[in-house]
Formats: C-alpha cells, sequence, structure tokens
C-alpha cells in the first residue's frame, strides 16, 4: 500500500512576543486538516522538518541565557504552548483522525532544544496526554530520518555556520556558569542572543524581509550602522578579545576558520543561505530518490539528473519578498511538501503552495514601521 508523507519545516512558533515570527495558527491548521481525510485512505506520516519551534529566538524570563539546559528548553516550550495552542491541537486531531498517523519531528537550527529527552516528553505531554498509543505515534528520530526512498532533513546539517556534532553537542561536564547538561550551541548563537536578539525585539518586521541586500538597501542610515558597523565590530571584539577575556566558557570560543567565514559573508554581502549544493551532492552519494530539506527558506522542486528530487519545503513563518519594479514587499506564499510513495517507487511528489492571507508592504509603509510611526501589520 501506499504512503502519504506530509513535509513541513521552518514555521517558526514562538512565544507570541515581538521575536515570534508565526502568525498563521489558523492558516496552517485548516492546510494540515485538509489531508485528514486522505489520512484514512493511507498511513501517513506529518513530517516537521527543523524549526518548528523556535526555541531560538524565544525568550525565557524575559532574557536570553547563553546556556541552554533542558530546564530553559522545557521553559520555553511551555510560553510556546500558551502562545500558540491550536497549532498543538491540530497535532493531537492529526494522530485521533488514523490510527495510523504518525508526528515526526526532526530537528533544526532553531529547536536543537528537541534533543533534550525531557522536551521530547513535554512535546508528548501536551500533544497525547497520557494515551500510550498516541505518544507511541509522536517520534524524535534526531537531525535525519528515512522512509522508503525518502530521505529528510531540516538542511542546517549541510550548514557550515549552523552545524553540530550531534554526539557532542550535549555537554554533560559541569562548570562555574551552569552545573546542569547544556547545549553547545554554535558561535553565532552568541551573537544573536548578545547583539542580533535587540535589534529583532526593536525592528520586528527586520527579519522578515529578503532578499536580505535589497531590504539593508532601503534601511535608513542609523539601522544600518547597527547591522553593519555594530555588528562588525561584535565580530572583531568576539574573535579577539571576548573569548580570552571568557576562556573558560566553551559557548564563547571562537574558531579561525569559523570567523574566517563570517567575515568574508559580511565582506561579500552574502546574505542567503546556501545548502543546495552540499543537498545535490548528499543525494548523489546514496541510494535515496528525493531529499528533503528546509533552512533556506526557498521553496522548491528539483529534478536531478539522476531522475532523483530535492524538495525544498519553503517556510510558513510571516515573509515578504521585495519587488524592485513595484517597489513593495509582497507576502510570500506559504508552502509545503506532499510524496506518495512505496518502498521501491515514488509516486507523486509535488510542492503545495498556500497562498498568504497579509497585505503586501509599500516602501513608504515600511519606513513609517521602522521609524515606529506604524505598526507591524499583524
Amino acid at each position: 500500500m501506499p504512503k502519504l508523507t506530509l513535509l513541513f519545516s521552518d514555521i517558526e512558533i514562538g512565544a507570541g512576543n515581538e521575536t515570534d515570527d508565526f502568525i498563521d495558527d489558523e492558516l496552517l491548521s485548516e492546510t494540515i486538516r485538509s489531508h485528514f481525510e486522505e489520512s484514512k485512505k493511507y498511513p501517513a506520516d506529518l513530517i516537521l522538518n527543523g524549526d518548528i519551534i523556535d526555541f531560538m529566538k524565544c525568550p525565557y524570563h524575559g532574557k536570553y541565557p547563553r546556556h541552554i539546559t533542558e530546564k530553559v528548553s522545557i521553559g520555553k516550550l511551555e510560553s510556546i504552548h500558551k502562545a500558540h495552542p491550536l497549532f498543538f491541537q491540530v497535532l493531537t486531531d492529526w494522530l485521533y483522525e488514523s490510527k495510523s498517523n504518525r508526528v515526526i519531528f526532526v530537528f533544526g537550527n532553531h529547536d536543537f532544544d528537541l534533543i533534550f529527552p525531557g522536551v521530547q516528553e513535554k512535546i508528548k505531554d501536551i500533544v497525547a496526554g497520557n494515551s500510550k498509543t498516541y505518544r507511541e505515534r509522536i517520534l524524535f528520530p534526531g537531525f535525519e530520518f528515512t522512509d522508503n526512498l525518502v530521505h529528510v532533513e531540516h538542511g542546517s546539517q549541510l550548514d557550515r555556520f549552523f552545524r553540530v556534532d550531534p554526539e557532542k553537542f550535549v555537554e554533560f561536564q559541569p562548570n562555574k556558569f551552569v552545573e546542569e547538561p547544556f547545549l553547545m550551541l554554535p558561535w553565532g548563537y552568541n551573537a544573536l542572543y548578545d547583539n542580533f536578539i535587540h535589534i529583532k525585539e526593536d525592528y520586528p518586521i527586520l527579519e522578515r524581509l529578503i532578499p536580505r541586500l535589497a531590504t539593508l538597501e532601503a534601511l535608513p542610515w542609523n539601522l544600518k550602522k547597527k547591522l553593519y558597523v555594530d555588528s562588525m565590530l561584535y565580530m572583531m571584539k568576539g574573535f579577539f578579545y571576548t573569548q580570552f577575556k571568557h576562556w573558560d566558557d566553551k559557548l564563547y570560543r571562537f574558531h579561525p576558520r569559523v570567523f574566517y567565514a563570517y567575515l568574508l559573508t559580511f565582506l561579500k554581502q552574502e546574505f542567503e543561505l546556501k545548502i543546495t549544493t552540499n543537498a545535490r551532492r548528499k543525494l548523489k552519494q546514496n541510494k535515496f530518490k528525493v531529499l528533503s530539506i528546509g533552512h533556506n527558506h526557498s521553496g522548491a522542486l528539483r529534478e536531478t539528473q539522476q531522475g532523483n528530487w530535492i524538495l525544498n519545503t519553503g517556510n510558513w513563518r510571516d515573509e515578504y519578498k521585495f519587488l524592485p519594479l513595484k517597489r513593495v514587499f509582497e507576502a510570500k506564499s506559504k508552502s509545503y511538501g506532499y510524496v506518495l510513495h512505496t518502498p521501491g517507487q515514488i509516486i507523486e511528489i509535488t510542492l503545495i503552495e498556500v497562498e498568504a492571507v497579509q497585505k503586501n508592504i509599500s516602501m513608504r509603509k515600511l519606513k513609517k514601521i521602522l521609524r515606529g510611526k506604524i505598526k507591524v501589520p499583524f
């Protein structure tokens, strides 16, 4: 019998504050529910392929702690559940709809916290309650998941800035900063928590605008300075001074090759994530027929010369794409993957787009938003 796999990535549900970029609870819920009847016909997996729960930009008691312990992650999860109960409810309903339906969480760079057993159990508590049969159908396979000819991974492990060693990612050796095991986050998270997250709080709309370079060119000078000059100074200070001042804290350490990679990115103004080449290489080196990724928020379905497929599921967080001829930022469509497959065949593969419900933002309106004269349109 064929199997149905639905693939969503980069939903980024947060705590309902300024750093929360997900506002489409009802649209996402309706989209998943539209497949309920079909899930009665086939065994069906709802695969949530990374950056689903945005632990990364979620505060904990109003702050952004550098050392992420299981306790911190569970606290963030509770805030996120409170802000987006509809999302978790549709997962419950999906499991209820058919005894063969499963929910599968693949880890991404925004939800590294899923690696903690306590976080996994808390999600099962929220979605499945005390039902043993429901709980057994919520899976946490790690950074990758393969079923038949379909291989799924978020894409952050194909990205030099976010790649981690799963075997060494949880630091169990206590230190003077924290006594509990904590996540060995990439250095870029330091920059987020020390610098960029505060810009995000002051200008929530900014990170939702793409492409990055066109967005930066449209910004007033004082904001450009924050993003260019201040960020460059932070990086230089982090490499040449801060890491030595806090050498006892492993999270501050900044390897020369990482510094060089960040510096080159700034100088070349290459602000978009590049993982497609690595995805093609991995697909070619393995026996998958489909490699499904997310991470770079670029929905696409590409067939290779070998007749295989790279399915990039795009994203569901709120985003706007700049249209230079119209000088407006157009509300970006959401997208997700649909694959019908057997152990030996891909019967159907599709990237499904869902039209955004938000209105476009003109350049004039954007400047008013950035100056605080009007609120972000959501």
